[in-house]
């Protein structure tokens, strides 16, 4: 069978190839995945495509010409996007192709290749990346198949195995590494930075301790007092971000994620905090990237006069991974499901290879028309020119559609 002119690839850069600190500049924050989508989707070569952030990982999902370096079409992207060179990058992102890729996304899904084993958050994650990726368009046949297959694999290897069993998230793993400072403190005060799912997650296991105070602070105090009552109960409370050091100044215990691509705990906080505490101990656990709190790189980092503690991501591996071995028996089980899956996608890949892919004609399309009709708007004035280029878009636009709808396979 004759090789088509385009592939599937994958290109990223995950928790198993680099450091949280290598990560940060990667990082694609929620607010800016739209227009993420929207930007890579229009790199030279590229016909479809979804970009799947987490704390853990970023990875590129797309269909592009079989001449391009996937590595460049994302470098190319980042240089756009961020103004980052990444070259010094690249022999941390890992490349793959056709089938390699989309066992890579199947494993994603399932949880397998997650920091937590068998995490649920992830497929959640992986939805959401695909829905961003519909919103703007970027998303063509191999994306829509790809993607659902994927969905299936999620839950099919949750359903049919003990993957899933305990704690299975980033956030109820840090829970279950606080539950000796939780349990040595009598009615622990717990303050929660940001507003999001991770905190959500962490906030409902500590809400659960007996004698438990909860507290968050968000940006917008509304969203935070809204919160606090849905997920902490009576005695919680909301508060705005500005009030965060005189929270830590009583707190026991500090959760913070939020997106913010600069530090909301500073070390002047830090600091702060510390001398209003007569040395009380406080246990910070960052799980945002870009990191929230702002202390040298490594930890736990310890002010041993102050008694601050702070532990971050690498902390939450290290810990995880001394767990991990009860799930290790599901994914033999786990890796069946994937392999049968893998084996209906490649088949359906082998075949629609060798068809066209409308998602990157469009721009193509419109070349053509105005290259034919160039001899004739040359002969038209200003007004006239200017209608015929609209309709032109406008027809392009059609018949592009028309092509995506014939050509679109969604699975429910």
């Amino acid at each position: 069978m004759k090789t088509g002119t385009w592939q599937l690839c994958l290109c990223g850069a995950t928790h198993q190839s680099t450091s949280l600190e290598q990560r940060e500049p990667l990082q694609l924050q929620g607010d800016d995945i739209a227009r993420a989508n929207a930007l890579f989707g229009t790199i030279d070569g590229v016909m479809e495509s979804a970009i799947v952030p987490t704390c853990n990982r970023v990875e590129f999902y797309f269909v592009a010409a079989r001449d391009r370096d996937p590595f460049e079409i994302v470098s190319e992207f980042y240089s756009r996007f961020k103004d980052l060179d990444l070259k010094p990058y690249r022999n941390l992102f890992r490349v793959e192709k056709g089938k390699r890729a989309a066992e890579h996304l199947f494993r994603v899904s399932a949880g397998i290749e997650s920091m937590v084993l068998g995490e649920n958050q992830i497929l959640g994650q992986v939805k959401s990346a695909y829905s961003s990726a519909c919103a703007v368009k970027s998303a063509g046949k191999v994306i829509h198949r790809l993607f659902h297959q994927a969905f299936r694999v999620g839950k099919r290897v949750r359903s049919d195995t003990g993957i899933g069993q305990g704690a299975c998230s980033v956030s109820t793993a840090a829970v279950e590494m606080l539950s000796d400072t939780v349990r040595s403190i009598e009615r622990p005060m717990i303050v929660f930075v940001g507003i999001n799912q991770m905190i959500q997650l962490a906030a409902k296991r500590m809400a659960q301790v007996d004698g438990a105070r909860l507290s968050f602070a968000n940006r917008t105090v509304a969203k935070a007092r809204s919160f606090a009552a849905a997920v902490g109960g009576a005695e919680a409370a909301g508060h705005g971000l500005e009030e965060l050091p005189d929270l830590m100044a009583t707190a026991d215990i500090v959760i913070s994620c939020t997106s913010s691509p600069e530090p909301v705990i500073t070390r002047e906080m830090l600091a702060n905090a510390a001398a209003r505490r007569s040395g009380r101990p406080l246990t910070i656990v960052d799980l945002a990237i870009p990191r929230d709190v702002d202390v040298i790189s490594g930890a736990p980092q310890r002010d041993r006069t102050a008694m601050i503690t702070v532990s971050d991501l690498e902390d939450v591996k290290r810990f995880v991974a001394a767990r991990q071995q009860q799930r290790q028996e599901a994914i033999p089980r786990a890796e069946e499901i994937i392999e049968r899956r893998l084996d209906e996608f490649d088949y359906w890949y082998g075949h629609v290879q060798h068809e066209p892919i409308y998602n990157g004609a469009k721009g193509t399309a419109e070349s053509i028309m105005k290259e034919e009709l160039a001899p004739i708007i040359e002969k038209l004035n200003p007004e006239m020119r200017e209608e015929l280029n609209r309709a032109t878009r406008r027809l392009v636009e059609r018949v592009a559609k028309v092509a995506r709808q014939s050509s679109d396979d969604q699975p429910e």
